[in-house]
């Protein structure tokens, strides 16, 4: 068994576990329901968080870092309403490494919001913000 000190964030077996408990737990579909719907994929140079955003546009999206979290605050447009409303809502990825530490940019097109964290370019290792490019 690994000690927390031998861990590296990109250890593919660690990951590819990490990745298996996410999609198995009952939480995350209950969330994927009653929220929006996110997938997680991975290439060779990136980890891919990629949102369902029904009736929102990139200016109603926020993305955040904090330490191991990737955070996603949206507000859904309710136009089916007689009186027009905002629904905020909100998911949290929780990464088994330190996010903050790789460099992170997202994209938003056609209610998709990606988010690319990047195995190999270094982040400066701080909570922040990212700008959601369109």
């Amino acid at each position: 068994m690994n000690k927390k000190g031998d861990f590296h964030p990109f250890n593919l077996d660690e990951l590819e576990k990490w990745m298996e408990n996410y999609f198995l737990d009952p939480h995350s579909s209950y969330l994927d329901q009653i929220t929006f719907r996110i997938d997680l994929y991975e290439t060779e140079d990136n980890i891919i968080i990629e949102a369902l955003l029904t009736g929102c546009t990139p200016q109603d999206v926020t993305v955040s870092l904090k330490d191991n979290d990737v955070i996603i605050k949206a507000v859904k447009k309710d136009d089916s309403a007689s009186v027009p409303c905002s629904q905020p809502c909100m998911r949290t990825v929780i990464l088994p490494f330190p996010v903050i530490h790789n460099n992170v940019s997202a994209a938003f097109s056609n209610e998709i919001l990606e988010i690319y964290i990047n195995k190999n370019m270094t982040g400066p290792g701080c909570n922040r913000d990212i700008i959601i490019k369109c």
